[in-house]
């Protein structure tokens, strides 16, 4: 966690809106607005709402909401909070659509209904919270409750030089000594998110340890992501299996089912985890009749191939 919302590196649009946020809250004494993060995975969005409650000097309650699928666990959770506090609810998405009401009742109503004993309803007011959701998925919500947050912000991907800067800097926070060549080469792996540069980050310092090493140099870089199946363009091992099962037939569409039967990975994988970043990537494409890798996709594949021949027959 960076200290203040000063220190945070990218994404200047969406923390340009929080702040005038933030500072109109200030100055006016309120409470912040109901905010709505959505973007890519690993992008920032808990980190910013956390940072939301910490400048705000309120308590932060943080719920999963998988977990708050029962009307009665969200209202209980929206009784608990104080004046001022910051709930913040991580896949607000995954919320089913009764407790989606709920919360859009309370956000706008700032009261809950319940049931007494004789099965009437009554309003209980809440105190005055502010609620923010993250979401990959915006449009999963249901309209009333995205029309219900104030201020929505989105995540994108980071470039390269902002997630050389947040490695340099995640390194000083958690004393992590690394060669100043290293972060960039990281940066250039970490797939846009700054969840995946410092998890690489971490692997190598800890590639590092096992040597008895107390600097992160090239080489242990080099061995991490060898030892970890991580290629010069970030891709993973199951990144690596879908494109090159690709390549076997590269003009013929292959159906989701037939990618899960042939490399042994889930489809709800391919189609949420691996197939977002390939597709951006420009390595593969989604067509009506199945996934076919792209001329950028082939030469990859053969480039990469090369640098593996060259290496054993020098090793």
């Amino acid at each position: 966690m960076i200290p203040t919302i000063s220190h945070w590196i990218g994404q200047e649009q969406a923390i340009r809106r929080f702040k005038v946020a933030l500072e109109a809250s200030w100055n006016d004494g309120t409470k912040l607005p109901h905010m709505l993060f959505y973007g890519c995975p690993g992008t920032g969005k808990t980190m910013l709402a956390h940072l939301a409650a910490k400048e705000m000097g309120v308590k932060i309650h943080e719920r999963l909401a998988q977990v708050m699928n029962f009307p009665g666990t969200l209202n209980g959770l929206l009784m608990q909070a104080q004046d001022k506090d910051v709930i913040f609810l991580d896949e607000v998405h995954e919320l089913v659509h009764p407790a989606q009401t709920v919360l859009y009742r309370a956000m706008e109503g700032q009261q809950i209904s319940l049931r007494s004993n004789v099965n009437d309803t009554y309003n209980m007011p809440i105190k005055d919270v502010t609620i923010i959701g993250a979401t990959t998925d915006e449009y999963h919500l249901l309209s009333p409750l995205r029309q219900r947050f104030k201020v929505v912000i989105p995540f994108s991907l980071y470039d390269v030089t902002s997630l050389a800067k947040i490695i340099d800097q995640r390194a000083r926070l958690i004393g992590i000594d690394i060669h100043q060549d290293i972060a960039i080469q990281i940066a250039i792996r970490s797939r846009g998110t700054p969840r995946f540069a410092i998890r690489l980050l971490e692997s190598c310092q800890r590639y590092a340890r096992s040597k008895g090493e107390e600097i992160v140099t090239m080489q242990h870089f080099e061995e991490t992501v060898d030892m970890d199946c991580i290629d010069e363009l970030g891709l993973t091992l199951d990144d690596q299996r879908i494109i090159n099962f690709l390549t076997i037939q590269p003009s013929k569409p292959v159906r989701l089912f037939t990618l899960e039967a042939a490399t042994g990975i889930h489809r709800r994988t391919i189609q949420e985890v691996i197939e977002p970043f390939l597709i951006r990537m420009g390595l593969i494409e989604r067509t009506p009749q199945g996934r076919v890798i792209t001329e950028q996709g082939i030469r990859h594949v053969e480039s990469t191939t090369q640098v593996e021949t060259v290496s054993k027959a020098t090793s």
